[in-house]
């Protein structure tokens, strides 16, 4: 018995050196990159859009707080609610600061002070942080601005914290009002399980039978990988609809926004996906080399796509690699469109996902052809 033991750990140590590498080597290095990934800890510079209706020092001085917090990002002060809605509705700002008309009188006057704030939950990482950071910031302000106004107007310091600190927060959660952890989590689990399947099943079109596809000269490179990836490609569309059935139907995330921009989206990610596995599949020489190779990436492609953790507060790596992966244009999207009803990235990602599909099909075809023609040129050899 001991000695079989000796004899298998000498083989995998001596014989197997690809399998050593991937136990020790893949743990490494997923450590390593969602640990430089998630460093931070927090989410930070979240995009803040701020509506100041009073424009005194005093909603000046609150502004001027959420602007140093590092929390924070403001990428724009307007003067109009429907500038406020252009920029919550095109996801350039997740969270928006509303101060009311008559802010710095009501605490003059020692009345009740209101400040709204509009978070953007189709994203509970943002509406989480949102709320704790803007509620520490607010207590802030009420213990040192609202403090030294009223100090101004002759109250004893103890008289003038009491007198300030009645400034209430409302919050209105837009797009996931119910704050909603399966409507924010199900559409992206569901689309990586999507690419998780499509990529097992496309990656494996050419490698098991290259040989056999290779003597059939009576047809065309083109015509050979072309029937191997609208069949695929197809079932895959369908797939995603029943997909989304379940999700809106038994799990009753809701559905606002157009069935023909799922139906696009949808469409153009499959074909991403399934001309990334044909690619992959006319690169690879073995079945076994395949599934080591796409473990790799299917592991760490939901993590990294953005869906989660934002793609803003990830390290410049992070955000090279996430522009890499096809489900970056497609999972977000997807729930843009079920959760709010409009995806403002939609044109952009469709041209993205179709020109990448586009390109991996004829990459395919090309390397394709050049190993037909070398397997043609040793069989004449022999």
């Amino acid at each position: 018995m001991l000695q079989l033991l000796w004899t298998e750990c000498k083989a995998l140590v001596t014989r197997q050196r690809s399998t050593l590498l991937i136990l020790f080597g893949i743990p490494i290095v997923y450590t390593l990159l969602f640990g430089a990934l998630y460093s931070s800890n927090v989410i930070k510079y979240m995009p803040l859009v701020i509506y100041d209706q009073d424009q005194t020092s005093t909603s000046r001085t609150l502004v001027q707080a959420f602007a140093d917090s590092e929390r924070y990002n403001i990428v724009a002060q307007v003067t109009a609610e429907e500038d406020l809605d252009y920029y919550l509705h095109n996801n350039k700002a997740m969270a928006a600061l509303i101060i009311p008309t008559n802010f710095s009188q009501d605490i003059k006057l020692s009345r009740s002070a209101d400040v709204l704030l509009d978070i953007n939950a189709t994203n509970l990482m943002f509406g989480n942080n949102v709320l704790s950071s803007s509620q520490e910031i607010l207590q802030m302000f009420v213990v040192g601005a609202g403090q030294k106004l009223l100090e101004a107007a002759g109250q004893p310091p103890a008289q003038a914290l009491n007198s300030a600190a009645p400034v209430r927060l409302g919050v209105r959660i837009i797009n996931n009002p119910t704050v909603s952890y399966s409507n924010f989590v199900l559409a992206g689990l569901s689309m990586n399980g999507l690419q998780l399947a499509i990529y097992l099943v496309s990656c494996t079109l050419l490698t098991a039978e290259y040989t056999a596809l290779a003597r059939r000269r009576d047809l065309s490179s083109f015509i050979i990988m072309l029937s191997k990836l609208l069949p695929c490609w197809l079932l895959s569309v369908i797939s995603y609809l029943l997909t989304l059935g379940v999700l809106i139907n038994y799990f009753e995330v809701p559905c606002r926004g157009s069935f023909t921009q799922l139906l696009l989206i949808g469409s153009a990610f499959t074909f991403a996906m399934s001309t990334l596995g044909l690619f992959i599949s006319s690169i690879t020489p073995n079945v076994l080399m395949l599934m080591q190779n796409s473990a790799i990436y299917i592991m760490c492609s939901f993590l990294c796509c953005g869906y989660s953790w934002p793609e803003f507060a990830m390290n410049s790596f992070g955000q090279f690699f996430a522009k890499m992966l096809p489900i970056t244009y497609a999972a977000v999207t997807v729930r843009d469109i079920l959760l709010c009803a409009y995806a403002p990235d939609l044109e952009h990602n469709l041209i993205v996902l179709t020109t990448l599909g586009s390109s991996l099909f004829l990459l395919s075809i090309l390397t394709f052809k050049l190993r037909r023609k070398k397997f043609a040129g040793e069989e004449a050899l022999s």
